[in-house]
């Protein structure tokens, strides 16, 4: 059993089918990038799909379409694509 279908079944046993409401769900590394909200400051950033390092700080109403980055991370250094409409990823 891999560990994102441990923590589905914990999420699932705690509030049912529908969401995640204490934990983030799993994100796997698709080369796509995903939006994360500072909870100190309540800026959004889009973060490096391979090791989670905040990359791009963003506004709410921000679209971008087929950027690629080059992740800041120290270990990393992968290209990874940003595609947003109003500040929401596209799939």
């Amino acid at each position: 059993m891999s560990m994102t279908e441990i923590i589905e079944d914990m999420a699932h046993e705690m509030v049912g089918e529908s969401d995640f409401p204490y934990m983030n769900k799993p994100i796997p590394p698709n080369g796509q990038a995903y939006i994360q909200r500072d909870y100190k400051t309540g800026d959004l950033w889009v973060c490096c799909p391979y090791c989670s390092k905040k990359n791009l700080k963003i506004k709410d109403n921000t679209s971008i379409s087929d950027l690629e980055l080059k992740c800041k991370g120290s270990n990393c250094k992968k290209n990874f694509f940003v595609n947003l409409k109003e500040g929401k990823v596209i799939e």
